[in-house]
């Protein structure tokens, strides 16, 4: 197998830098979220023309959207990196 680990060295860490074009990336997938989003809400409505479906849709969308947001915010709290201007 593999020797046992040493008990006194540290904990491997993650890296707590944000990759480059990470923030960029981020929109860009939102955005494709929201238009994939917005597609299937059109296609929900045409289904049979109830309102109340694409609104499910988009509100599902919304929801998965906001929690991602939410775990983006806690993460970079929890980490201790600020909102600064990227160069990209």
């Amino acid at each position: 197998m593999g020797e046992p680990a040493d008990p006194s060295s540290p904990p491997a860490e993650f890296p707590r830098s944000t990759p480059p074009g990470a923030v960029r990336l981020i929109r860009w997938l939102f955005g494709a979220l929201t238009v994939w989003g917005v597609a299937q809400a059109i296609g929900a409505y045409t289904f049979n023309h109830d309102i109340r479906r694409p609104l499910v849709v988009l509100a599902c969308m919304g929801v998965f959207l906001g929690f991602w947001l939410a775990l983006l915010a806690f993460w970079q709290k929890r980490h201790g990196q600020k909102s600064a201007p990227s160069h990209e």
